[in-house]
């Protein structure tokens, strides 16, 4: 099911900082110790979204002018410390009650009245909350007689962290969508691996382990430390439909003579950008695996982005970097990951390959496109053309590498002339993933609709198609049989979609 949590604002305006807010303890509540100690204020903080949760202060604060009976017409998100508990499960609604504190402690805290469980699941038992619990709510408030609490039924955990029982921890990733993952349990999955600098003998920095089930990377071979430089690079992962994401990770570092931050960082670039941006990691484990959860990237959204793990070492610090459960989450919607049509570049066949015998993205599917293409300097945008050769039998086809196309009519336009013979001719449709051939533009009869070319000027050319469920498919652009000697160049394709 879809969620969407547009951005929250404050309810009331002119709200006054009530400085205190004590809720005696009621019967049947456990509560965290309580020590006398030195006052320490806690300022309030956050906008009450999910990207910027309230701290109970900010909360509190918003919520203070509250009329009694009253309810707030949004839902807030605020972050707080589970300070007591109410074993009170009700097994029909699956709701609990608790308080949330900045600090634990039982003052300046909230009531946190019959709430569901993580994305509004039932909880099942009692000790799924449990003071010291470090807890995400977003839910209706309400003034009920004076008391400031959630509205019964209509709060839910979006995060927790159990730091209670033993000391060990799970932690909750935000999100109902899964933009994507990789566990790395038996491979690098669509992950790329540039090494930059092997470290000695070796042929690589990162491998996977799939006795342990990581990726791990080291510039330490047969017992002595190297300089190195390896990069571990998420595909694309199209954020263009979200509306907020994270992400979240499991790693470990072990036997770097440095802070494994000074030689390790985690990178993140969008589509539209050259350039990488490290990211704030807040903790680099020694001795086991902790997760890094939710980490921010909300500020890509609407764009495809990719995140990188950077390892480097030297000869005095070669450790350990293991990487595994890669999830980037979030609300919205998910889109395709690969290429799409919104990638389509090189339409001005700026970009050829080292032989120049086809021009980047086209012609990678031999089936699709047949055709001998060269590059020419006759074009319509400089420095070239792509030349589409026609001989006596069969027709000759130019073709794009596959996209993915959304549901909607497309329109592609390009420019082709002749290249030395008047009565060149050209046709052009596109091959979707399903069909065993092109589908061609046609005319009013039904018939291909061919363009008779001069080689005297460029003529622009449109054409038209449907797509009635998501596919990937091919452009296409060709020249008909009994062409020989008659070669097409074709320059400034672009696909544009009615919307």
């Amino acid at each position: 099911m879809k969620k969407y949590f547009p951005i929250l604002v404050m309810l009331l305006t002119g709200f006054a900082f009530t400085s205190c807010y004590d809720v005696p303890e009621p019967y049947g509540i456990n509560a965290g110790n309580i020590e006398d100690e030195e006052e320490v204020i806690i300022e309030p903080s956050g906008s009450g979204t999910v990207a910027d949760p309230y701290n109970v202060a900010g909360l509190l604060k918003a919520v203070a002018n509250l009329a009694s009976g009253a309810t707030t017409s949004t839902e807030l998100v605020f972050k707080g410390i589970v300070s007591q508990v109410k074993n009170d499960l009700n097994p029909q609604y699956g709701n609990l009650s608790f308080y949330v504190s900045d600090d634990g402690k039982t003052t300046e805290q909230f009531y946190v009245y019959r709430a569901l469980g993580l994305n509004g699941e039932p909880f099942t038992a009692n000790e799924q909350v449990q003071i010291g619990d470090v807890v995400v709510v977003q839910g209706l408030v309400t003034n009920y007689n004076g008391t400031l609490e959630t509205v019964q039924n209509k709060a839910k955990l979006l995060s927790t962290t159990n730091t209670s029982g033993g000391g060990g921890e799970s932690v909750d990733i935000l999100g109902d969508v899964t933009f994507y993952e990789e566990s790395f349990s038996s491979s690098q999955g669509d992950f790329t691996i540039n090494n930059v600098k092997l470290p000695g003998s070796s042929n690589r920095v990162w491998a996977i382990n799939t006795t342990n089930h990581y990726m791990s990377a080291s510039g330490y071979v047969s017992g002595a430390m190297y300089d190195s430089e390896g990069w571990l690079i998420s595909p694309p992962i199209n954020l263009k439909k979200a509306t907020e994401a994270y992400l979240t990770f499991d790693h470990y570092c072990n036997k770097f003579n440095v802070d494994a931050a000074t030689q390790c960082a985690v990178m993140v670039k969008a589509d539209n950008e050259q350039e990488w941006t490290q990211l704030a990691i807040p903790e680099w484990p020694s001795g086991k695996f902790v997760t890094i959860a939710n980490i921010n990237l909300s500020t890509y959204v609407g764009h495809k982005v990719q995140v990188a793990y950077k390892y480097t070492s030297t000869i005095s610090s070669a450790g350990t970097w293991e990487i595994k459960n890669f999830k980037l989450t979030g609300f919205g919607e998910t889109g395709y990951n690969g290429t799409t049509w919104e990638d389509f570049t090189n339409g001005n066949f700026d970009l050829w390959d080292a032989a120049a015998t086809k021009p980047v993205g086209w012609q990678e599917d031999t089936q699709k496109g047949n055709a001998t293409l060269s590059r020419s300097e006759d074009c319509l945008s400089r420095p070239y053309a792509a030349s589409i050769a026609g001989v006596a039998l069969g027709e000759r086809r130019m073709a794009s590498q596959a996209m993915y196309f959304d549901p909607g009519t497309y329109t592609v336009t390009f420019s082709a002339k002749a290249s030395t013979q008047a009565g060149a001719r050209v046709q052009a449709g596109y091959w979707p993933q399903s069909a065993t051939a092109t589908i061609y533009d046609q005319d009013a009869t039904g018939a291909t609709k061919r363009t008779e070319l001069t080689n005297e000027r460029w003529q622009e050319i449109s054409y038209s198609f449907t797509i009635e469920e998501g596919t990937q498919a091919s452009l296409v652009i060709a020249i008909p049989t009994g062409s020989k000697d008659k070669a097409v160049l074709v320059d400034d394709v672009s696909i544009n979609k009615e919307r």
